[in-house]
Formats: C-alpha cells, structure tokens, sequence
C-alpha cells in the first residue's frame, strides 16, 4: 500500500511539472482516460512501477512532442 502511494506522489508531481506547475490541469489530464494507455486513467496506473513508466513514459512524449 505504500508503494503504491509512493508511486502515485510521484505520478502527480511529474503531471504537474508536465503541466508547468498548473496542478488543476495536471489532475484533471491524472484522471482522464488516455488513448496511449488503452482507454486507463493514468492515475488508475500505480499497481506496478511498469505501469507508472508507461505513464511517465506518455508524459515525456508528450513534453518533447512526440505524439506516437
């Protein structure tokens, strides 16, 4: 269970640094189904550290403009 906080923690400062620090912009991309993870909500994504690099992963995408 701690873990899992932890993870989540991570994924929420790393949204909000995504979204220069707007962190109602970052919750509401946290908990908004994405097409590049399958229809998840990329908050729902903190069961395993490789599901939170899947998300960490879209952001970094995302952040340089790589959309694939």
């Amino acid at each position: 269970m701690m873990v899992r906080a932890a993870l989540e923690i991570e994924l929420i400062k790393s949204a909000t640094d995504l979204f220069a620090g707007d962190e109602q912009s970052a919750a509401e991309w946290l908990n908004k189904p994405a097409k590049a993870l399958n229809g998840r909500k990329p908050i729902d994504m903190t069961n395993s550290l490789a599901e939170l690099r899947q998300v960490l992963d879209l952001m970094g995408r995302l952040q340089h403009g790589v959309f694939t």
